[in-house]
């Protein structure tokens, strides 16, 4: 009897130890991704379309875009780092000044790993309302090696309509064991529109749709050796040698396209100008512009009614090609 309560109770001893450890036990290792963009964006904007992309850059044309940056994935365990991956991704879009369908290509470049295998990126794009993405990516690559994707944009503009936005990137990180992280940003903001008809008949479409990058300031160039605007181009380059700020040189002109206002602008500026026959007011800068209208910060000159009126149709042309809208920044350069 004495022996079976002995027992007894070194199993009851036993057992409350084995509770005791299992309580005791430290609470299992807490794994989680943070993903991170490394370095600010800047903002750059070049002549040449295609021109090389820079890390830490976004590159613009008035229809092309390059966006290089540095990004990072930190494997932690209780918020303390036990690796990472670093990578590049590039992108290029190139947009159409008269298509509303564009694509884009990207490339998640080859990671540098620390610690850090078995990484999974999934990546999404989208754009809001009015603007459809279909993104080709093999969803679920394993950060190592390069991967490369695309993307194909449609968007949809009303008659006299036109729409800004900007694509945005989603790129998700899972690893087995670990919650996952994700990191976002934005692309270059571009424009679609669909507002070049003719007043005199508007049923007429002169332009077809198509977009472009607005924040991009074009230019709007003359040569002083074209026979056909010579005298417009040597006003021009008078002019902003002589106006404070030259304006359309060193600042930016910008486009209205209220009439009314643009009809005033030049009677200020020719009221006091004779111009005989075969002759017309020549005014810079332009009637058509904010920066127009004002004669104290302009200059006028009469010049042949056919050089200045080869010159208006030359800057109509360039305002459709380079879907310049109302408030649109320009320069005007003289060769």
């Amino acid at each position: 009897m004495k022996r079976l309560l002995a027992a007894s109770f070194a199993g009851c001893v036993l057992a409350g130890t084995m509770t005791g450890a299992a309580q005791a036990d430290p609470t299992p290792p807490k794994n989680t991704l943070s993903a991170v963009l490394l370095d600010p964006v800047k903002t750059v904007r070049v002549n040449a379309a295609g021109a090389s992309c820079r890390i830490g850059h976004l590159t613009i044309t008035r229809t092309g875009m390059c966006l290089d940056i540095n990004a990072r994935v930190n494997l932690l365990r209780n918020g303390r780092p036990v690796g990472h991956a670093t990578f590049e991704v590039k992108h290029s879009m190139n947009l159409k000044t008269n298509k509303l369908k564009w694509g884009e290509s990207f490339t998640i470049g080859k990671a540098r790993l620390n610690n850090a295998s078995g990484i999974r990126v999934s990546v999404s794009v989208g754009a809001g309302k009015g603007v459809k993405t279909d993104v080709n990516f093999r969803q679920g690559s394993t950060l190592g090696p390069a991967h490369k994707g695309t993307v194909k944009y449609k968007a949809s503009v009303g008659k006299h309509k036109a729409l800004t936005k900007a694509a945005s990137y989603r790129f998700k990180f899972l690893k087995p064991g670990y919650t996952p992280a994700a990191f976002s940003y934005k692309s270059a903001k571009f424009r679609c529109d669909d507002t070049f008809w003719s007043r005199e008949n508007p049923n007429r479409r002169v332009k077809k749709p198509g977009c472009i990058i607005p924040s991009y300031a074009p230019t709007f160039s003359l040569s002083h050796t074209d026979t056909k605007v010579k005298e417009s181009a040597r006003h021009i380059a008078d002019a902003q040698s002589a106006i404070a700020g030259h304006p359309g040189a060193s600042t930016p002109l910008h486009r209205i396209t209220n009439e009314s206002t643009i009809d005033k602008h030049r009677r200020d500026m020719c009221r006091h100008v004779h111009t005989p026959a075969g002759k017309d007011c020549d005014e810079y800068p332009f009637a058509a512009t904010k920066e127009g209208g004002n004669p104290h910060r302009g200059s006028t000159r009469a010049i042949t009614a056919g050089d200045n009126r080869s010159a208006g149709a030359r800057l109509g042309g360039f305002y459709k090609v380079q879907r310049v809208l109302n408030g649109d920044a320009y320069y005007v350069y003289i060769k």
